[in-house]
């Protein structure tokens, strides 16, 4: 018994991912994978803010292997917007902090169906008001 807690205590700390456990893997894509910070989201009104982040399978031109943005949802259209937004040399937000940057602010809306509107759908249903 001690040599499995031994073992289990020993792969928590070797496994990276198990560093950022509030990272929740929500799906792939064709072009990595999609993670939501479980700690970031807050609720006000009909207002939500969260974080993701995207692991790239392949690095990027400008040498970028993960992405994390800070969003607002708005969940009377689902409609989303980023925030901010920051590029990550490693993946899981690691390494170098290429850019932090302040996009648009412009809405976007996504088409029913996909996984972004599924994602938009679930958190305004299931995180209550306070």
């Amino acid at each position: 018994m001690k040599k499995l807690t031994v073992l289990s205590f020993l792969l928590c700390f070797l496994n990276p991912l198990f560093l950022n456990a509030e990272w929740i893997k929500l799906f792939t894509i064709s072009e990595g994978d999609l993670f939501l910070d479980s700690s970031s989201i807050t609720r006000k009104k009909n207002l939500i803010f969260f974080s993701q982040l995207v692991n790239y399978n392949k690095r990027k031109s400008n040498n970028v292997l993960s992405f994390i943005s800070h969003s607002e949802l708005d969940c009377n259209n689902l409609m989303t917007r980023d925030l901010n937004y920051e590029l990550y040399s490693k993946k899981m937000g690691q390494g170098q902090n290429f850019y932090t940057g302040t996009p648009s602010k412009k809405w976007k809306k996504f088409k029913n169906g996909t996984s972004a509107h599924l994602v938009n759908k679930l958190l305004c249903e299931r995180v209550y008001r306070k």
